[in-house]
């Protein structure tokens, strides 16, 4: 009893300190470590996903706010000091936020910075913290571009994710009075042309200090302070795992962190999917949840629906139906004819309306000079007079679709997760999404071809799947894709 006693003082006392200073009980990976050793003026890590680029990123920034660190001499470093942390949104900041905010002690914060709300951030209109030691933290978008970063003198900058050449230009430029450092993390996609970049850790001497690490078991199990590896927090069948859940366009830069964006011979996105996909046979016996998704155009085929239950055990993804407005009818077709087309499709997979969990629909579209406009409202509207409502009664909301930087690819992404862990079924009367899924493919840039006609049925599809398998989705405005475990 007594050894019991005195082993719950001991995890108390250990959590005060932790509460105390959690910064004091981070431990990096070794590529983590090689950044936080790196005494360079501009340090880049370049990392595959899932390498904590962002924790060593926060590390790094409190490390110099306090001017010291177990890993390398910051004693010409004299607080407070000014520190800008650029992100490429307000709604990715709240990410880089919590991950500072949980390397900063309860009683580290001085009496007059901002609040911190879980999930919300700073208590600031433009986020920022203070420090008791009076060296301050302020959040800024890549967005606002070199007119706000040429504004302030600092000695810090943290860039997270790729930033365009001027505004790289503009904070380097910053730093030179105060002697000041950089760090830069990011998987090299997203950002544009990073050629620029490349040639600057290609020089001799580089004047950007190139730290690259690919996934792996190794890169992935933190260190301690005396180099003994501790527990890995990825074994290689996760690695494996996660390298089938990216798409071909990025593959090679989400696993290694490569310069190079790989494309495959034939160019398919959804290169896993296959004749294993598509099936008639009923869906299990269980608990599901049914979801239309509507993709709105006035191109032909481009006015589409898809029906789709998906499994409340194990999220696996059954498109049961689908309806195209095909053709000439495209632009003739009204939003009533489209609201009877939809009822139609319900009920003969023996639905009513009232059982879809979740309807999911488009932007509004302005047609052409020949028609074709469409919107939520339009069709709830026309469905109301389908199903007999009174006018403004109707009983379910179509959503509009949260259409955020990286969307495409993050739905595109669950939907190829769910083809290769064989949560993903197709009825074969869903003959237009299964030509579309086998048909579109990227443009010879590496890039997703936005144009495609064969799009249409995805986005319908990705509407319809991302809000039931992801509840809380709401922006990843960046490219860090999460990975969901099943």
């Amino acid at each position: 009893m007594i050894a019991l006693l005195q082993a719950a003082k001991k995890a108390k006392e250990l959590k005060n300190l932790v509460d105390e200073c959690p910064l004091d009980f981070f431990r990096p990976s070794l590529p983590q470590r090689r950044v936080l050793e790196s005494e360079h003026h501009i340090t880049l890590f370049r990392a595959a996903n899932q390498l904590g680029k962002t924790y060593v990123g926060a590390a790094e920034c409190l490390y110099h706010m306090k001017g010291w660190s177990p890993y390398k001499d910051l004693s010409h470093i004299k607080p407070p000091i000014i520190v800008w942390a650029i992100v490429h949104s307000w709604e990715q900041s709240k990410i880089i936020q919590s991950k500072i905010h949980s390397l900063i002690g309860k009683n580290e914060y001085a009496e007059d910075s901002p609040e911190y709300l879980e999930g919300r951030g700073y208590r600031a209109k433009n986020p920022w913290f203070k420090l008791k030691n009076g060296s301050m933290l302020f959040f800024k978008t890549a967005n606002q571009g070199t007119l706000g970063a040429a504004s302030g003198t600092i000695s810090y900058c943290w860039i997270d994710e790729p930033c365009p050449q001027a505004l790289f230009g503009e904070l380097a430029a910053r730093l030179l009075r105060n002697r000041g450092r950089m760090l830069m993390t990011m998987t090299p996609i997203g950002g544009g042309d990073l050629t620029w970049l490349k040639k600057l850790t290609e020089t001799k001497p580089p004047r950007v200090k190139d730290i690259h690490a690919p996934l792996s078991v190794e890169n992935t199990t933190p260190i301690d302070l005396d180099g003994t590896p501790l527990e890995p927090l990825l074994l290689q069948s996760d690695v494996d795992r996660i390298a089938d859940t990216y798409l071909s366009i990025d593959r090679a830069a989400r696993l290694e962190g490569s310069w190079d964006v790989g494309v495959p011979m034939d160019g398919r996105i959804f290169e896993h999917f296959g004749e294993d996909h598509i099936s008639d046979a009923p869906c299990p016996t269980g608990e599901y949840k049914f979801s239309i998704g509507i993709d709105h155009g006035h191109h032909p085929n481009s006015q589409c629906a898809i029906l789709v239950a998906i499994s409340e055990d194990d999220k696996t993804i059954y498109v049961l139906d689908e309806y195209f407005a095909a053709g000439g009818e495209q632009q003739k077709a009204t939003a009533r004819r489209h609201a009877r087309a939809i009822v139609a499709m319900i009920k003969r997979n023996g639905l009513e309306p009232l059982q879809i969990n979740r309807w999911t629909g488009d932007r509004p579209h302005g047609g052409g000079k020949h028609g074709g406009r469409m919107s939520n409202s339009l069709l709830r509207s026309a469905l109301e007079h389908v199903l007999d409502y009174p006018a403004n009664s109707c009983p379910f909301r179509i959503h509009t679709a949260h259409k955020p930087r990286w969307s495409v690819y993050y739905g595109c992404q669950l939907i190829s997760e769910a083809m290769v862990q064989g949560r993903f079924i197709v009825h074969p009367k869903c003959k237009r999404l299964i030509r579309s899924l086998s048909s579109w493919t990227l443009k010879k840039s590496g890039a997703m071809d936005r144009l495609s006609e064969w799009k249409h049925a995805i986005d319908a599809l990705r509407y319809a799947v991302v809000p039931i398998l992801d509840s809380k989705y709401s922006a990843p405005k960046f490219s860090k894709i999460p990975i969901h475990r099943k």
